[in-house]
């Protein structure tokens, strides 16, 4: 999922060495392989006898199967944690990235679109960020933990750290992705 995720979003990672596609998907060395093999040999994708020929065939197909897959698999296995907070336009003038953010779901579809009245709150934290930006996320912004609440904080599960100052929000993949297992 996360591999797929990876060449999903970052197309010029198909022709990537390994190593830099580990890094960006935080996965074992060992996974990639199996991974491109199984992509080649349900017809997603085509090449990899030499250097630089994987040509993705099936892209439309991959994110359908993505999207429906997500949900179930990885989304679980990210830490959701719920809290509240005393305003329900907290999040309005906040720049999400100073604690090492994004934004995701609702939130992530308006600043994209403009076209979305968000009600609930999906915040995706990197890890190596650390456990600090939560906690002064947590406190700054006066959260309060509860089980119902409309603000989930999940790990994020990618690392495009590509020299560029981080997004707001997560990428449009994985925002239609959450946007679809919520309906």
């Amino acid at each position: 999922m996360r591999v797929i995720f990876a060449l999903l979003c970052k197309t010029e990672l198909l022709n990537a060495p390994y190593r830099e596609i580990v890094q960006v998907a935080g996965v074992a060395l060992g996974a990639i392989g199996w991974v491109f093999n199984d992509l080649t040999d349900r017809g997603i994708i085509t090449g990899g006898q030499r250097k630089g020929d994987r040509v993705m065939l099936e892209r439309k197909k991959l994110i359908d199967e993505w999207i429906t897959t997500y949900p179930i698999k990885l989304r679980p296995k990210l830490n959701p944690r719920r809290f509240k907070a005393p305003k329900p336009d907290w999040w309005k003038a906040l720049d999400i990235t100073q604690y090492g953010a994004q934004w995701g779901t609702e939130i992530a579809a308006e600043k994209l679109t403009g076209h979305l009245r968000p009600n609930t709150v999906t915040i995706y934290l990197h890890k190596e960020k650390g456990r600090q930006n939560l906690t002064r996320l947590v406190a700054e912004n006066r959260l309060r933990p509860d089980t119902a609440g409309d603000i989930e904080i999940l790990d994020a599960f990618w690392d495009f750290d590509d020299g560029q100052a981080m997004a707001q929000t997560v990428p449009p993949l994985l925002a239609y992705a959450d946007l679809i297992a919520t309906l």
